[in-house]
């Protein structure tokens, strides 16, 4: 398998692709469908930037009827589960969503996976876009910890020894969500050795990879945006040893 490369295409139909158990640890954070989860079908296509807590991905709109997406979800996670090698990590991020007065945890589609429940990881954002009068205001994701069996656990690597992990998000980036350069390098040192293989199937604006290859490991994305791609791609050529 070629890695150090990002793959062009929907992230389901490329997993199905991947051979089994060749992957060390994989760190993603999948469209919310915030929009979906709170019935909005006629969110504007293509601005790419925050809209109070609501987010567009290019074209992708983040608004499929929330039925699918978790059965779309499930079917990611159980593609990683196939993907992962016996000891490897699956770092899922994701967050509770809320609509109509009622809060909804991811843990309503994961635990239907085939994965394992490690650990729970909150990210402390320190600040959110999302205000409301009638709730607490939300600072903090989540990060699941999802395995097949036992980990490979390199704690002495780790910036952090808590399941608290207090991260500003990351800021310049044309990309809606980019994922902090912290987060990602720090599951991947907590779980693996130089030279192992990193997957990201949502890749984004390439955090994943570029933390990848800043401590020496393989890595290899998968990403629906050519524009998202092009991104990445010059984020992780412009590092240099």
């Amino acid at each position: 398998m070629e890695l150090n490369k990002i793959i062009c295409g929907d992230s389901l139909t490329v997993l199905k692709t991947l051979p089994d158990e060749f992957v060390d640890c994989v760190v993603t954070s999948p469209p919310y469908n915030k929009n979906g989860f709170r019935g909005r079908k006629d969110c504007s296509r293509g601005n790419g930037r925050w809209q109070g807590s609501d987010i567009s991905y290019g074209e992708y709109q983040d608004n499929m009827d929330e039925e699918n997406y978790q059965e779309w979800q499930i079917s990611i996670l159980d593609e990683l589960y196939r993907i992962i090698k016996p000891k490897g990590s699956i770092f899922y991020n994701h967050k509770i969503r809320r609509a109509n007065h009622e809060a909804s945890h991811p843990f309503k589609w994961i635990m239907k996976s085939k994965l394992h429940f490690y650990q729970q990881i909150i990210w402390d954002r320190s600040g959110g876009p999302d205000h409301n009068v009638n709730y607490l205001d939300p600072t903090t994701e989540l990060i699941f910890w999802l395995v097949k069996n036992v980990p490979n656990v390199y704690k002495k690597q780790s910036k952090f020894l808590t399941e608290i992990w207090k991260i500003n998000p990351a800021v310049g980036l044309s990309h809606p969500a980019p994922f902090p350069l912290a987060l990602v390098k720090n599951c991947i040192l907590l779980t693996t050795k130089e030279g192992d293989t990193v997957l990201d199937p949502f890749m984004g604006s390439g955090s994943s990879g570029l933390a990848a290859k800043e401590i020496r490991r393989n890595y290899l994305g998968i990403e629906l945006n050519p524009e998202y791609i092009e991104m990445a791609e010059r984020r992780i050529g412009n590092f240099l040893w």
